[in-house]
């Protein structure tokens, strides 16, 4: 139980935390679908093992923020079954593994570890902050393996890859929508930064910041 946290705080963070775990828990099966299917067009090796660590990172990520929900929640706090009937379909040819890597790695991992790195950055909570550095630190090396992933598809050298990529890139990323917050949220926003919770709306800046200034350009520089 944390001591001296609002009740109503209290229980946002472990909604919060709870909600992170669940994501984190859900990547490990999407890293391993990943590995399975670079091994399906047949990446090289250093690909392949890159998305066996970042598997074992995501089991570490779900088992620190079960470990914070459960703090916040006061009760222990863990996975049930991952419901994965109509999630196991492979991106088994190079375009269609490009275009998912590019929106969920390129994009989706730059743009949290940004977010990690912006929530560390304000939380003074000792267990949030090591928390935070771990899955900012990771995140970083996932965005990276993403990118790599990407520019060895394009070195392939065909046509269909760089529109698959091009496209997956123009589409709306779904990650910078406003959603209103609970009263809560922004009554206790200074208790809640400092355990590495921010309102929606300021992360939606961090978000577009890092589209502007990382996706963006990387992606210049990817496809020049």
């Amino acid at each position: 139980m944390s001591v001296g946290i609002p009740e109503d705080a209290r229980r946002v963070l472990a909604a919060h935390w709870s909600g992170l775990a669940l994501l984190e828990h859900a990547s490990i099966a999407s890293f391993s679908r990943f590995s399975l299917e670079l091994m399906a067009v047949g990446a090289p090796a250093v690909l392949v093992e890159a998305a066996h660590r970042a598997a074992l990172d995501e089991i570490e990520h779900a088992r620190i923020a079960f470990r914070l929900a459960s703090r916040y929640e006061g009760r222990a706090v863990g996975p049930g079954a991952l419901p994965l009937e109509g999630t196991l379909a492979l991106n088994a040819t190079l375009p269609g593994l490009a275009a998912s890597t590019a929106k969920e790695g390129c994009i989706g991992e730059t743009v949290g570890a940004a977010e990690a790195s912006a929530l560390l950055g304000r939380a003074t909570d000792a267990d949030v902050r090591a928390a935070l550095s771990v899955v900012a630190r990771d995140e970083a090396s996932h965005a990276e393996l993403a990118w790599q992933t990407v520019r060895w598809a394009l070195d392939s050298g065909k046509a269909e890859v760089r529109v698959a990529v091009n496209q997956a890139f123009a589409e709306d990323p779904g990650i910078v929508g406003d959603v209103e917050d609970p009263p809560e949220v922004t009554l206790h926003a200074s208790i809640l930064a400092d355990h590495g919770m921010w309102p929606q709306s300021e992360l939606v800046r961090v978000r577009r910041r890092a589209l502007d200034e990382v996706v963006r350009p990387a992606l210049a520089a990817l496809l020049a």
